[in-house]
């Protein structure tokens, strides 16, 4: 029998978090019916066979990135919704029902096609995390800037970008994160999940501006909440994560924004990045390797690439 909701959470190193999860999804008692899927992201050690009850383990050889471990997860799963999960979260009660009610209220009051949606995020405190935000500009970047200046708010959800509302009510946004969203399979399959292109970062942002060109909605239910444990962490304190960060980003405004904004983001990077080597919250190698890759990111190549992948799949 197909499953209505299809959960995939994708593990790496860390087996209590992972266990935690699929332990409390199923003990849900869901409006449906709903099968897991733990995706072990190449972990040292593997994830054992029995370490995770209730769940289909698949394993992958290689860490290519959260978006390739989620699209291996999709393409196994049978259920006509994909809940795409971290394992670092808590549920403080069963999102599922609130989710899924949001694209029957939606789709029934007329507001077109919902592609997907997302739960307000928290912190373990109770205080409010990044859930969603509008699509990336310049603007956007200054704006988070001076609001993490104001707040002394260092968090990597934060610095992502975003916005939190205090209204109880759904609301349209541009895209929400992809630590916790719920996917429409005829969404999904129409842009063909997330792009592993991007190995980390962004590749939320991607696949809900994707969902937005084919004609599909993104929607914030802020009536359900989900803790997220791993959204406190100081995003200049990993050097993978920085530069991780700062390809896909390059990567999104090369493939969606003007030629002109891309060479704006480029000055501003590098001014940026240099100031945070002189001010020492970089190491000087960090800010040589950052800047580097904004040097030799091409946006001419990275749209020719995409061009010719959209064109093959069309």
């Amino acid at each position: 029998m197909q499953s209505t909701v299809s959960s995939i959470i994708i593990h790496f190193n860390n087996v209590e978090f992972t266990r935690n999860v699929v332990r409390q999804l199923s003990g849900f008692t869901g409006p449906s019916s709903h099968e897991i899927i733990v995706v072990d992201n190449a972990s040292e050690p593997p994830l054992a066979a029995d370490a995770v009850p209730g769940a289909r383990i698949v394993r992958i050889g290689e860490n290519r990135g959260y978006g390739h471990a989620c699209n291996r997860g999709a393409d196994l799963a049978s259920g006509s919704h994909l809940f795409i999960l971290n394992n670092d979260l808590d549920f403080p009660e069963n999102p599922l029902p609130s989710l899924l009610a949001a694209f029957d209220s939606r789709e029934e009051g007329g507001r077109g096609r919902i592609g997907a949606v997302g739960p307000a995020l928290q912190f373990e405190d109770g205080r409010p995390q990044r859930s969603w935000s509008n699509f990336p500009t310049l603007f956007a970047e200054f704006m988070e800037r001076r609001r993490q200046e104001q707040s002394r708010d260092t968090s990597a959800i934060a610095a992502a970008g975003g916005a939190v509302t205090p209204s109880p009510y759904d609301r349209h946004v541009d895209w929400i994160t992809g630590a916790c969203m719920l996917v429409a399979r005829d969404a999904w399959e129409t842009v063909r999940g997330f792009d592993e292109a991007y190995f980390f970062y962004f590749e939320d942002v991607d696949l809900c501006t994707r969902l937005r060109r084919a004609g599909f909605a993104t929607v914030f239910v802020p009536r359900t909440s989900v803790v997220h444990f791993g959204g406190g962490s100081d995003p200049l304190a990993n050097p993978r994560i920085v530069l991780s960060y700062r390809q896909a980003q390059l990567r999104y405004y090369a493939r969606y924004n003007s030629a002109m904004m891309f060479i704006l983001l480029k000055l501003y990077l590098r001014r940026k990045f240099r100031r945070l080597a002189r001010s020492g919250e970089i190491t000087p190698e960090l800010g040589a390797q950052v800047l580097e890759t904004i040097r030799t990111f091409s946006r001419r190549d990275e749209r020719r690439q995409f061009q010719e992948a959209e064109r093959v799949h069309s």
